[in-house]
């Protein structure tokens, strides 16, 4: 019996923690081979399948205040369920190296973001930080951004969580490339492996679209729904008989709301968190995503599976792969060109039905390189190396 546990600040929360629930339900298949569990500092009951307990244990970690406590509250759930593979999902686990040396466990991180997304979190935080504006005008901006301060910081940081596992995912193989690259690493003795995020066909797909434009994510800095407000200011015009539904919420909702009221905007709704978003991707025929940067973002491999056709700006590795080509399986645009994507908007907007579904159904066959079952199937691989390695 392999037990591995998933480490999660919030679960469920977006597409990190649906990844783990996927693999957990895809181990518990495997005749007794593998026991799931994730530990969050935060869990939403009411959020969570009602079929959660079947393929996963779910357990609060009792305090999460303090790094030290937090360190010896994790090392003690892991010795209770005598843990055999810790996967650390997208943060890094203060303390995880004595963890690691005092439990004897096998650790992964699991970076489901871009090599190096630190470093945009990094410039975000003292851009925006009230207490350091000042700083940042005269020397922040310079020193952080144009010297190249941010992304020496990520990497560093990313180097210290390759030291201290003995697994290291990514999304796909040009990020496993950059990572070992500027990591100085031999990609071929590297621990990095390469396991893309997995989306599920769905047996039947409703062709039969309104005219909806959707956002789907978290109202955060990194998504950046502000953009797609800019843009529709620009195109409301031009496509009088369409609506743009925003799902999801976040810190960013009061910018939002007060955005759609000083633009003017119309035929806009803010539809909140919702727990099952399958009703808006049936309904809408474009997907827009205008994130400052992504890993492989799973609101576009949802759309395809669903025929909503997808518009992203091209910001990583992993938005090329999904979408390329460009035109058979989405539309990219310039970073972060808001009058471009406004025309590409329009012009998808105004495809004729019969290009239009001709794209859905590219798109709806391409979703099939990606099932659930494949991705886990790597990462059952990993877990019976690392298993095996602990022997």
């Amino acid at each position: 019996m392999i037990r591995v546990a998933f480490i999660h600040n919030n679960f469920p929360a977006g597409g990190a923690e649906r990844i783990t629930m996927d693999i957990a339900a895809y181990l518990s298949t495997q005749e007794g081979r593998y026991e799931s569990y994730v530990y969050a500092s935060r869990i939403a009951s009411d959020k969570l399948p009602e079929d959660t307990g079947s393929t996963l244990t779910v357990r609060k970690i009792p305090t999460d205040k303090i790094p030290f406590r937090k360190a010896a509250a994790i090392r003690k759930l892991i010795q209770e369920d005598r843990i055999d593979i810790l996967v650390q999902v997208v943060k890094r686990v203060k303390g995880i190296g004595q963890i690691r040396r005092r439990t004897g466990c096998k650790v992964v991180f699991a970076n489901h973001g871009v090599p190096f997304w630190e470093e945009h979190a990094i410039i975000h935080r003292r851009r925006n930080n009230p207490a350091k504006k000042i700083f940042w005008k005269l020397l922040g901006k310079k020193i952080y951004l144009d010297m190249g301060r941010a992304r020496k910081l990520a990497v560093r940081r990313s180097l210290r969580n390759y030291q201290d596992c003995d697994a290291y995912t990514v999304l796909c193989e040009s990020y496993k490339r950059q990572i070992c690259r500027e990591l100085g690493i031999k990609p071929d003795a590297s621990r990095v492996v390469s396991i893309y995020n997995p989306e599920r066909s769905l047996p039947e797909v409703n062709y039969d679209k309104k005219n909806i434009v959707l956002f789907c994510g978290r109202l955060n800095a990194q998504k950046r729904v502000s953009r797609l407000l800019r843009i529709w200011a620009k195109v409301q015009d031009e496509l009088p008989h369409w609506h743009l539904k925003i799902v999801g919420d976040g810190p960013d909702r009061p910018m939002a709301e007060s955005m759609i009221r000083e633009l003017g905007l119309q035929r806009v709704s803010l539809e909140g968190w919702r727990s099952d978003t399958a009703a808006y991707y049936q309904e809408a025929s474009v997907l827009c995503l205008v994130s400052q940067y992504e890993g492989w973002p799973l609101a576009l491999t949802e759309a395809q599976a669903n025929g909503v056709i997808p518009i992203a700006f091209d910001c990583c590795d992993g938005v090329r792969e999904i979408l390329s080509p460009e035109g058979v399986h989405g539309f990219t645009v310039e970073p972060f060109n808001e009058d471009a994507f406004a025309r590409t908007l329009v012009r998808v907007a105004g495809m004729s039905e019969e290009d239009k579904t001709e794209i859905r159904k590219n798109i709806v066959r391409r979703i099939r390189n990606f099932s659930p079952e494949n991705t886990a199937r790597e990462w059952a691989r990993l877990f019976d190396r690392l298993y095996n390695e602990k022997r």
